[in-house]
């Protein structure tokens, strides 16, 4: 019992410490990162509004020039140098990821992600592209499994 008492205490402890970081702020709708094979990732959080049929658009900006990557809003082609090398997949429980690739970026870009008429950008600097991370990205999805942790914390103590 007493077992039991001291875990939910650090569950309660940890989740309220952690809450901050659950919450979807403006830097984590999208997401840009370099994965292992050269390709670059991004993501797009953007909860689609209700009763809409779900569109999404991915471009950049580099200066003042916005280039449309992918879409699939009918009358809108994305440039012909990004047709047959981006793709993109749904995310759950809602978002976009657009994967492009053998793609590196050579020049400070804001990548833009409109979701049904909702519009985010995301200014990513030269040299500060980080790597992606698997299960970051996964957490980042799927909250919920962050308070797992305090539980794993909670075992291996009780191993010891």
């Amino acid at each position: 019992m007493n077992t039991l008492k001291y875990m939910f205490g650090w569950l309660l402890v940890l989740g309220v410490l952690m809450s901050p970081v659950l919450c979807q702020d403006e830097e984590t709708i999208i997401t840009v990162c370099q994965e292992e094979d050269n390709d670059l990732r991004v993501d797009c959080l953007l909860e689609p509004k209700a009763n809409y049929h779900t569109d999404y658009e991915f471009s950049m900006s580099k200066g003042s020039k916005e280039t449309i990557i992918n879409t699939n809003i009918s009358g809108i082609m994305p440039d012909p140098k990004f047709r047959h090398n981006t793709f993109v997949t749904e995310l759950e429980p809602y978002g976009f990821r657009l994967i492009m690739m053998s793609f590196t970026i050579t020049e400070n870009t804001t990548f833009i992600c409109k979701v049904t008429k909702i519009q985010k950008t995301l200014s990513v600097e030269l040299d500060t592209i980080q790597p992606c991370s698997a299960i970051s990205l996964f957490l980042l999805g799927y909250h919920w499994l962050s308070l797992l942790v305090p539980l794993c914390i909670v075992q291996l103590w009780e191993g010891f």
